[in-house]
């Protein structure tokens, strides 16, 4: 089921491999977390996230709460500026799974498995870190390299885009049909990205205060991948015979504004 079929007046016109924007059936949601951490406190709550809160979302994913969890570093934008410097993804099935993420926060049972000293580091991670934004985003596609079910990605390069209102339709074709099949054809080169997601913004609508409405994610695994010699040009005379760079470029600029690029760095997940 899609989302601008469910959320007409939220979404109006409607982001990743478990926890990494993936999309799987049922239709996956993804929960997105951004966190700035207190001053000096940054090994500290990477080191809580991975060593105790970790646990805490395997035991919630054995309970069926979520489907996965990935922890990101933000490398680029970053310094004492910057609104996050890492993000949460946690990964639930269908809309019930949004509802469900929730519930279960129970910590006799999910933190059963945790010493007192990791119980404290739990009882006190609101002074390592603010929750900036908490949303929920919507995978609308997603395809991957052949080599992917083997190697999880690494560097994530999160592209941001406003799409005109009543214009979902004319974008959601343009990435779907019009740049999908060029990603395609550029990672059966096996190289560059290893895999692409397209994602829609879910909760919370409000334009003012969150201005993209739509996501797309590169996937790289290594970090030389994102320099890759692509031939780009061949791959669009393959796909789209007769199509000039020129008007190939124009149907993209046409269809979205990008307000911002991101380069996220996996450093854990379930």
């Amino acid at each position: 089921m899609k989302a601008t079929k469910i959320f007409p007046a939220l979404i109006g016109i409607l982001l990743l491999v478990s926890g990494v924007f993936a999309q799987t059936k049922p239709s996956t949601f993804f929960i997105v977390e951004t966190m700035k951490t207190k001053p000096g406190m940054s090994d500290e709550y990477v080191k809580s996230e991975m060593e105790v809160w970790k646990k805490v979302h395997q035991e919630r994913q054995k309970l069926g709460k979520i489907a996965g969890w990935t922890l990101y570093q933000v490398r680029y934008p970053a310094g004492t500026s910057t609104a996050y410097d890492y993000v949460t993804v946690t990964s639930v099935n269908g809309w019930a799974g949004i509802g469900e993420f929730y519930t279960g926060w129970d910590f006799e049972k999910i933190g059963k498995g945790l010493t007192k000293e990791q119980m404290a580091i739990v009882n006190k991670t609101e002074t390592l870190r603010d929750l900036t934004t908490h949303q929920v985003y919507f995978g609308e596609d997603f395809i991957s390299a052949p080599n992917l079910g083997t190697v999880i990605p690494t560097y994530l390069w999160v592209n941001y885009f406003k799409v005109p209102s009543n214009h979902w339709s004319e974008y959601y074709d343009m990435e779907t049909k019009l740049v999908k099949p060029v990603h395609i054809e550029t990672m059966a080169s096996g190289k560059g990205k290893s895999a692409w997601g397209f994602y829609s913004r879910v909760m919370p609508y409000d334009p003012s205060t969150y201005p993209d409405n739509a996501v797309t994610i590169d996937f790289f695994n290594k970090w030389e991948d994102m320099d890759a010699n692509i031939d780009y040009q061949a791959a669009l005379k393959k796909v789209h015979p007769g199509m000039s760079e020129e008007y190939y470029g124009r149907q993209i600029e046409e269809a979205r504004t990008m307000l911002k690029a991101e380069l996220w760095v996996r450093l854990d997940g379930i």
